[in-house]
């Protein structure tokens, strides 16, 4: 029988709710604790969802010796902190995108996982998809023609005022959030472009409420992408 990993969730963030019943329902990982920076909330959602502990601190779900990895659902702006104590603490690490804002703090968590002998990976889920994998083999094959462009477009209106995503201090703005998304499909199609061009226009919080950009390569071949907080749903 193939063992069973163990998770831990460091907090409740509203995005648990699309990782929660994939793991339940794994016959090859368990949840097995929850962690708030209260108690009482971490008791209250280990209840709701059926997780058997729940811890009051992010410390003490790191610190729990039967949490093989840990997910980290936190602000932009805690994700390389989390990433490194929890490596630091023996823990396989699924973190949110961005993984990091900035290249030292990626460095710092290849480091700090190399070191424990763990793994660290970013959540970007489409990118692991058979489809997506297959799609990329049969650009590459020329079976669509010769490329010139290529497009990417993710928008949503985002119309709650007191929302993380609106906040500078925690990573806001819409290149983090969802930019990310078209910017990783673009360079996991045609790979690193030669040079990079941006424009954005600010919220009243002074992140980026709407962000485009192109990326150019060799051979006249253009990436080009767009994100916004103030446009409808929109994802290509």
């Amino acid at each position: 029988m193939t063992e069973r990993l163990k998770w831990g969730i460091v907090s409740t963030a509203r995005i648990n709710r699309k990782l929660i019943p994939a793991i339940q329902d794994s016959d090859r990982a368990e949840l097995l604790a929850v962690a708030s920076r209260s108690q009482s909330r971490a008791s209250e959602y280990a209840a709701e969802w059926g997780i058997p502990r729940a811890h009051g601190s992010y410390e003490a779900l790191l610190e729990d010796p039967d949490v093989d990895v840990v997910y980290i659902p936190l602000p932009n702006s805690l994700h390389a902190e989390w990433a490194v104590r929890a490596a630091e603490a023996g823990k396989h690490v699924l973190c949110e995108k961005p993984l990091a804002l900035t290249v030292a703090e990626c460095d710092q968590i290849i480091e700090a996982s190399r070191a424990a002998g763990v793994v660290a990976m970013e959540a970007v889920m489409y990118l692991y998809h058979p489809v997506l994998h297959r799609a990329r083999e049969l650009i590459q094959e020329g079976a669509v023609g010769e490329v010139t462009q290529v497009r990417g477009r993710f928008s949503f209106l985002l119309d709650r005022p007191g929302d993380v995503r609106w906040e500078p201090d925690l990573g806001g703005g819409s290149l983090w959030d969802i930019g990310s998304y078209p910017v990783s499909f673009l360079r996991w199609i045609m790979g690193e472009p030669n040079r990079v061009f941006g424009w954005q226009t600010l919220s009243e919080s002074g992140v980026d409420a709407t962000f485009a950009g192109l990326l150019q390569y060799d051979k006249d071949v253009l990436g080009i992408f767009s994100c916004s907080f103030r446009e409808p749903f929109r994802s290509h």
